[in-house]
């Protein structure tokens, strides 16, 4: 079975992630030959494990996501590779897979594309919900990485064949995130030591994510506690300036794109996802499972994932998050108990379990 993964690049995001750490184990499975092509390289963050396992990874020479020519592209690269199966991820890349798949005229590969969000600004304009029916007609099988997500795309899409949707969640490596041993704290920041409380967060600096939110936050804190805010986007100077215009340039680092999150996770003492939306929250697993208390905003997609372990918050509430954190640290038995559960969720999330679900699909279409 030849499969071809398509992805708009390899930047930091959830579906990036995804895509470097599951294909390496897809590719194990017996009689799976699994490659990617990606449409633009720019702000690469992922692709190492991909190149440590030897998987076949192919650019787009345009380089540019929203080129029309990538349909033609996509179109005569499956045909060359032979790919019994095509699956897409992210917009507009599962737009230009649907449209190069009407172009093949024999052998035409099974179809695949994974949602990886519960909202995008194209649900605000109802004309393209008449072309999104269309696109999405052509899929054989649409995976949802969470129940709310395939709701919402559901609902958008007026779905009447519900036998296409399916929902795998995401998964993520348990034990790199288990094993891997913390920083001492005063690595982070020479002012800072073992003692010192620090909360972090992951997640890019853009209308989706809400560090606004942590930010205000910290004035309702003691000033022992100490934010890390981990990642880059169009919105990171506002957050700056925010942080400027609170006073609290002391008390908040901001760290940019990092590839050492299983580190600085295992050493923070709370881990927060603070979300407007969010698909699923891979960043609040990986909060999990490096046993940490994770805090997250009460919104679809990422309350499903932290719900009855980690604690969940208002969305846009600054003063409920600062209570829960206050709590946490004045309560060191829910403190524990908190870390316990969180870890045990974390158990349900492993990337193994995902890619068997992916594989049975996969199977499931011969």
């Amino acid at each position: 079975m030849k499969i071809l993964h398509i992805i708009d690049s390899l930047a930091a995001g959830g579906a990036q992630k995804l895509i470097d750490e599951s294909i390496p184990i897809i590719s194990e499975y017996e009689g799976i030959d699994v490659n990617v092509l990606v449409l633009t390289d720019k702000n690469k963050v992922f692709g190492n494990n991909l190149k440590k396992k030897g998987i076949n990874m192919d650019v787009v020479p345009f380089r540019n996501v929203r080129s029309l020519r990538n349909i033609i592209y996509i179109w005569r690269y499956i045909i060359r590779g032979g790919y019994d199966i095509v699956h897409s991820h992210l917009f507009p890349c599962n737009y230009w897979t649907s449209i190069a798949s009407m172009l093949i005229l024999k052998n035409k590969p099974k179809l695949v594309t994974t949602e990886h969000s519960t909202y995008n600004k194209r649900r605000n304009k109802l004309y393209f919900m008449l072309i999104e029916k269309f696109i999405y007609s052509n899929y054989d099988i649409i995976i949802s990485i969470s129940e709310s997500t395939q709701q919402n795309l559901m609902n958008w899409l007026k779905a009447k064949d519900k036998t296409r949707f399916i929902v795998i969640n995401n998964g993520i490596n348990l034990k790199e995130f288990k094993n891997i041993l913390p920083y001492k704290k005063a690595e982070l920041d020479s002012k800072f030591n073992e003692d010192t409380k620090i909360l972090c967060m992951v997640g890019s600096f853009s209308k989706q994510k809400d560090q606004a939110t942590i930010i205000k936050a910290m004035k309702y804190l003691p000033e022992d506690i100490f934010l890390l805010l981990v990642g880059d986007g169009p919105l990171i100077k506002e957050h700056i300036d925010l942080v400027r215009e609170l006073g609290i340039d002391d008390r908040v680092k901001f760290l940019g794109i990092r590839k050492d999150v299983p580190r600085l996770f295992k050493t923070s003492d709370i881990v927060i996802v603070s979300s407007h939306w969010e698909g699923f929250g891979l960043a609040a697993v990986e909060g999990m499972a490096a046993g940490k208390p994770v805090i997250a905003s009460d919104v679809p997609g990422l309350a499903e994932v932290v719900k009855g372990a980690g604690l969940l918050f208002k969305k846009g509430d600054s003063r409920e998050l600062a209570n829960i954190i206050n709590d946490l640290f004045n309560n060191k038995k829910k403190y524990e108990k908190v870390k316990e559960k969180c870890f045990e969720r974390a158990k349900k999330y492993d990337i193994k379990i995902m890619v068997e679900e992916y594989i049975k699909v996969y199977k499931s279409l011969f």
